[in-house]
């Protein structure tokens, strides 16, 4: 009898899995701000869009949630030639060996203030590190203009250590800790169902 409900329990899991809903992230509205103190002068900001991206979102299950996002490093802009040049340098984001950045979750749990606190991996440069984003729903409704797809946007926050993914370069300079926000939206995908996790998901 323990090999036959194992098997039940199994595909109950999967049952369940598959029916969490899949939203595409929109790059036109989603961003991600950086800010890195300059000098210890100012934080210097900068933009990056959100390539490429899916979600797995249920409100009414948020703990089978799972998201991964692709960015292209060489598109986070300072607003000067010169300063981009320099952040996409060997010495930091080193662009041309490293053209993606990828963060996929690993665990999604909600705390008593009713945040998201998403716990991922984060590879930037060849490294792979853990990584928490703590997000907030902003809003889930059907879209206001054409074509009236049900979306969803979150505000996220976290920072991480430069240096911890080889980003070292003139650290008198640069600071090490890089602060980030992340605004996000998605929309549904109805055509397209949640692939059951794989071992190392669980």
């Amino acid at each position: 009898m323990r090999p036959l409900l194992g098997s039940a329990l199994l595909l109950l899991s999967l049952a369940s899995q598959a029916s969490v809903p899949l939203w595409q992230v929109d790059p036109v509205h989603s961003r991600i701000l950086v800010a890195v103190e300059h000098a210890g002068f100012s934080q210097s900001l900068a933009l990056m869009p959100v390539s490429t991206g899916v979600l797995h979102y249920d409100p009414e299950q948020p703990d089978s949630s799972r998201v991964e996002v692709v960015l292209q490093p060489a598109r986070l802009d300072f607003g000067d030639e010169r300063w981009n040049a320099a952040v996409h340098g060997s010495g930091l984001l080193a662009v041309d060996n490293y053209p993606e950045a990828r963060f996929r979750s690993d665990k999604v749990t909600l705390d008593q203030n009713g945040d998201l606190l998403i716990d991922g991996t984060l590879e930037l440069r060849g490294v792979s590190l853990p990584l928490q984003l703590r997000a907030r729903r902003n809003g889930q409704r059907r879209h206001p203009l054409p074509p009236f797809r049900q979306t969803v946007g979150f505000s996220a926050t976290t920072s991480l250590s430069r240096a911890a993914f080889g980003a070292d370069a003139w650290p008198g300079m640069v600071g090490d800790t890089v602060q980030i926000r992340i605004e996000l939206e998605a929309t549904r995908d109805r055509n397209a169902e949640l692939a059951p996790l794989t071992p190392d998901q669980r």
